[in-house]
């Protein structure tokens, strides 16, 4: 569910030291008291920092083609299409793609896309899939609607608030295990 890819984008600038925003202008540049010469020092100091791009570990990947085009254009906008790893494939059907790692996703919630009927049935699923092939990883989910996540049958380690523009919404983050995280009777 990478959607248009600004997960993967994010992880790909945080795995190769790239700045936030190195590439564009800020208000700020426009302030009557800006250093113009310390901005640039400080401009050239990180982009100096940065690591060409690569393959990284890092995958995508979306059910609708759609997406995966549109992320696939974002990358190249960025000059990050050779990091990122994507595929069409369906999450519920989708092996991990490594033995341990961070999954981030913002599943569909109902705002643009998806009935809520569908994501009612959805939502278990997901979790059965986390639970069965994601052990060992940490998911965040970030999602608008704050019922669903109860469906997933996990327990958030971390509920986090945060805003999609005026969209009020919460980062769930699930800390995969193998077997259970309950305790056993007589602890």
């Amino acid at each position: 569910m990478c959607g248009s890819g600004t997960f993967l984008i994010e992880a790909a600038q945080i795995a190769l030291g790239i700045a936030p925003g190195i590439n564009r202008s800020f208000a700020f540049e426009k302030l009557k008291n800006f250093e113009k010469r310390t901005w640039r020092e400080l401009r050239e100091s990180s982009i100096a920092q940065q690591k060409p791009p690569r393959r990284l570990e890092i995958f995508g990947s979306d059910l609708y083609g759609r997406a995966l085009k549109d992320a696939r254009e974002n990358l190249v906008r960025t000059g990050l299409e050779a990091c990122v790893q994507l595929k069409q494939a369906n999450v519920l059907e989708t092996p991990a793609p490594a033995p341990e790692g961070v999954l981030v996703t913002n599943p569909p919630y109902g705002v643009r896309s998806g009935q809520l009927d569908e994501l009612t049935e959805f939502y278990p699923k997901l979790g059965d899939v986390l639970k069965q092939r994601f052990a060992a990883w940490r998911a965040y989910l970030f999602t608008a609607d704050l019922r669903l996540p109860k469906l997933i049958g996990l327990t958030a380690s971390r509920r986090v608030p945060l805003y999609n523009g005026a969209l009020e919404c919460r980062l769930y983050e699930f800390k995969m295990v193998k077997g259970s995280n309950r305790p056993v009777r007589g602890e």
